[in-house]
């Protein structure tokens, strides 16, 4: 076993101040802080939210040749708004508010029933159970009907008010077309040419101002569908054989369309308008998820899909191809990537859909007969897109990453590189995991979605996960998206990580090759799982730790409470196992159940459900040191706490008092908030909001050090395997311009090169060549690692040691 260390001398425990934060006020709210003791004043970064990946819930539900009735997604999502009239190119008006039983408010774009435009810029709007009102929204004016007693509604058709009425056998098949004379008296005309009703709630198929299609019933019992002619209230049978159930109807000024998707059928049938008695003409719709609707624009059907959102499917849609088909045959045309579902025919010519192809490109646009007889679009109005979700992110040395649930088809991790300073900037926003749309299950599909990404400091993110047997694993991402799992077993006893309620994996600690991962470490059968992502053979578990208290490894050392009971904690170097304790620092001796790390601080939490107002701190690992620290997130050199009673997120520099980054109103309560344990900054979202802010601390960064490093010993530069020196070292800060320096015994510079830099870590490789291409003479040498730190905090890192390099003679002498 590895020597064990542990001071004989207490050291004080060091309260800082409680005065009051501060905060820069601002009209209209409070700006972010910006800290000036330390740091040149820095200002902050707004990374703006992205789009919703679904677009905007925007249906239209009826059509005039100067505008359209809407409905529009409430903001919260949750639902559609009112009924609205939105002139091309005007402001959209609200429309008398209604609520009929068969109204839908689900986002879907359901409902519809009782709005609609069948003549001109007229609405006509249906109140339960018998009012009706027509609204020119040109003029102005408003024809209201009072429906007869023992009338039900059926459709407001142009200037025409379809009802039905019950028989001597109580049912509703007795029809109606109702009218407004000049002299303002309501006329009502029965409708003749049919016998026996069916499906007294869906016998309307469709219309316009000029017809209406019925589904009726033959007394032999056979279905079909006819054409109420509403001038003369007599139906006309046409499509012999089609069924209603369904059923849509579209009526354009020369067609009218049928489709029904029963029985599989995937086949349109159109008849020319003039002789409707005249043969039909099929249009193939072909197959393909959801419904075809149908709409008719000159000599073309134009179909789109709907499709219904399965159970347990979180794979969201940005709507369907809206495409034109040539009835008379020919090849088809997409006019638009995705549209909504729902279709508007114009009366007097023409379709209105909401689509584009993305959200981004949402609008409500017009489709007309071009002058080659083609479709052409024509865009009306934007719809601005909704804002992303953002459930998690992190932000390690300048790494942003962010967890964002709707900004895609299903649930991913994004990530953008951050540079602060004077002029601070967000780099191109990338994807980085996502499932595959083919993903099945609710666990797989929302994967990214709740689970905190967590930075290792040189590029890559690990996630706790569960595989598709549920078993508890760690995800390792590289910054291209390069997927690693590592399961959740004891490498001693090969032991699965308990799955239930009672074990909820999270990474709890990360610091470049090591990572700690599974239980809370609060509970007596709590597992927590160390990963090697550089071990010999790939990423795997090198220990684990069962029973109560937190672990977090920086560098090297893996934090834990130590074995006895007594308030301190003990730091196990994972490399050569090597275990140092410290003083008793817990209040009351009482068992640290979280702990984070970052450069020499320690931060400790005996309670970290917050029950409880003390029980935590901070440890400086070099002086040896006991803070006073609020509950929340630790920095390098302090700690950021959201204080629910006053709405504010405070930073605590460790032994001064807390000022306020920012005040929150009730509605933006606790916020996201991760602070870079490799470099200076935070960043924090608002609650319901994707928008994201980035401060600099304002509190000194420490020195930048290398706290971990895998370099070659030894190299024999003739091998035919690897001839070439190879080191890796892990920062606790990124820096600039490093470079790599070689010497001889003699201190002779032999070779210089620049190092490559990512996040906070410098790799470098070297073949043994000096300056002018010659083998290096077999020997040890002296390699030196230098950088400035990227945040110009601090002395200059400096890091050396030895390699021995053999080879170079035997290469030089048959070279």
């Amino acid at each position: 076993m590895a020597p064990r260390h542990k001071p004989n001398r207490k050291r004080p425990l060091v309260r800082g101040g409680l005065a009051a934060g501060l905060a820069l006020a601002a009209a209209g709210g409070t700006l972010p802080f910006l800290l000036s003791n330390a740091h040149a004043e820095t200002p902050s970064l707004t990374i703006p939210a992205p789009d919703r990946f679904k677009p905007v819930a925007n249906p239209v539900y009826g059509a005039g040749p100067g505008g359209v009735v809407e409905r529009t997604e409430v903001q919260d999502q949750s639902a559609l708004g009112y009924y609205r009239w939105t002139p091309d190119g005007g402001a959209p008006v609200d429309l008398p508010a209604s609520s009929p039983s068969d109204d839908v408010n689900s986002i879907d774009g359901g409902g519809g029933s009782h709005v609609s435009v069948t003549s001109g810029d007229v609405v006509a709007i249906y109140d339960s159970p018998n009012r009706v009102q027509l609204k020119d929204m040109q003029s102005g004016t408003t024809t209201k009907y009072t429906l007869p007693d023992g009338h039900f509604y059926r459709g407001v058709f142009g200037s025409y008010v379809l009802t039905a009425t019950r028989d001597a056998n109580g049912e509703k098949n007795v029809l109606h077309v109702l009218r407004m004379a000049a002299d303002g008296q309501l006329t009502d005309t029965p409708v003749t040419g049919l016998n026996g009703w069916v499906a007294e709630d869906g016998m309307t198929l469709g219309g316009d101002d000029r017809s209406v299609a019925i589904w009726y019933a033959h007394p032999d019992g056979t279905r079909g569908v006819g054409l109420l002619d509403l001038a003369t209230a007599a139906v006309t049978p046409v499509f012999p054989g089609a069924t209603g159930a369904n059923a849509q109807v579209v009526f354009s000024d020369a067609y009218v369309a049928w489709y029904s998707p029963d029985g599989g059928n995937t086949t349109a049938r159109v008849l020319p308008r003039a002789t409707p008695q005249a043969a039909d003409t099929e249009v193939e719709l072909g197959s393909g998820e959801g419904t075809a609707r149908l709409g008719l624009v000159g000599d073309w059907l134009l179909t789109i899909r709907q499709f219904t959102q399965g159970a347990g499917d979180f794979l969201a849609r940005e709507g369907a191809a809206l495409t034109a088909l040539p009835i008379a045959g020919g090849a088809p045309r997409t006019l638009l990537e995705h549209a909504g579902w729902r279709m508007a025919q114009v009366p007097g010519g023409g379709v209105t859909v909401t689509g584009g192809a993305s959200a981004g490109d949402w609008a409500v646009r017009r489709v007309a007969v071009g002058d080659d007889g083609a479709p052409v679009l024509r865009t009306v109005r934007q719809v601005a897109p909704k804002e992303g979700r953002l459930t998690k992110l992190s932000l390690t040395a300048g790494h942003l990453v962010t967890a964002e649930s709707d900004t895609t088809y299903l649930p991913a991790l994004h990530q953008r590189q951050l540079t602060l300073g004077a002029a601070p900037s967000a780099g191109e926003r990338s994807l980085l995991a996502r499932p595959d749309a083919q993903t099945t299950g609710e666990a797989a599909q929302r994967l990214y979605e709740s689970r905190q990404p967590v930075g290792t400091g040189d590029g890559r993110t690990v996630v706790a996960a569960t595989d598709a047997d549920g078993a508890q694993v760690l995800v390792v991402l590289a910054a291209d998206g390069t997927k690693t799992v590592v399961p959740a077993v004891d490498p001693q006893t090969g032991e699965k990580m308990p799955t239930g309620s009672d074990h909820v994996s999270a990474v709890r600690s990360a610091s470049g090759r090591y990572v700690v991962f599974g239980d809370s470490g609060r509970g007596l059968e709590d597992r927590q799982y160390v990963v090697d992502l550089d071990a010999s053979g790939g990423p795997k578990v090198v220990r684990v730790r069962q029973g109560q208290g937190g672990l977090a490894v920086w560098g090297t050392k893996l934090w834990m409470p130590s074995d006895s009971d007594d308030g301190t904690l003990q730091a196990v170097d994972l490399k050569s196992g090597e275990t140092t304790a410290t003083d008793p620092i817990t209040d009351n001796g009482c068992l640290p159940q979280q702990l984070q790390t970052a450069g020499p601080w320690v931060y400790w939490d005996c309670y970290p459900t917050g029950s409880v107002s003390s029980g935590h701190g901070v440890y400086n690992t070099e002086t040896r040191q006991s803070s006073w620290a609020p509950r929340g997130t630790l920095g390098d050199g302090y700690v950021v706490a959201y204080e629910e009673n006053r709405g504010q997120l405070n930073l605590t520099p460790i032994g001064d008092a807390p000022r306020t980054v920012e005040a929150f109103t009730v509605q933006y309560a606790y916020p996201i908030v991760q602070t870079d344990r490799f470099g200076g900054a935070l960043a924090y979202a608002k609650e319901r909001s994707a928008r994201i802010t980035v401060v600099d601390s304002g509190v000194a960064t420490s020195p930048v050090a290398g706290i971990e490093s895998r370099t070659d010993q030894s190299v024999d530069l003739a091998s035919a395997t690897d001839a070439v020196w190879d080191a890796h070292w892990q920062l606790s800060k990124p820096v600039t311009d490093a470079r790599v320096t070689v010497r001889n015994k003699s201190g002779r510079t032999l070779f210089t090169g620049s190092a490559k830099e990512y996040a906070a870590a410098v790799s470098f490789s070297w073949n043994g060549r000096t300056g002018d291409g010659r083998y290096v003479n077999d020997g040890t040498y002296t390699w030196e690692l230098t950088g400035t730190p990227a945040d110009g905090s601090g002395a200059a890192l400096k890091v050396t040691g030895t390699v021995a390099l053999s080879g170079g003679q035997r290469l030089r002498t048959t070279g």
